[in-house]
């Protein structure tokens, strides 16, 4: 088995990176609209994951995330919130993919 693994005095494991690590595959930036991307399959055994991250200030700007979907070999995203006047917008985010 190839990896690191950190043990205390006593064998108690504090770190065992010979699991499961991420690995990032790649990413989409959603301009701020709803859309979709396809994605490659993980290797066999593995599970897709996503990450977002907002590409503008969200607590000066009122901006909202998308909410984030991830079937099979497809990403997909949109955006839903109440407006009300209070000029909340669409926030344009970049979707980070991988697997672990």
């Amino acid at each position: 088995m190839t990896g690191l693994t950190l043990k205390t005095a006593g064998d108690v494991v504090l770190v065992d990176m010979t699991m499961k690590i991420s690995q990032m595959v790649g990413s989409v930036v959603t301009g701020g609209a709803n859309g979709s991307a396809s994605i490659p399959l993980p290797p066999a055994g593995k599970t897709m994951f996503f990450i977002v991250v907002p590409l503008v200030d969200l607590q000066r700007e009122k901006g909202k995330r998308p909410g984030v979907t991830l079937s099979g070999t497809t990403l997909s995203w949109s955006y839903s919130y109440n407006t009300n006047g209070w000029g909340y917008f669409s926030a344009n985010c970049q979707i980070y993919y991988g697997y672990y």
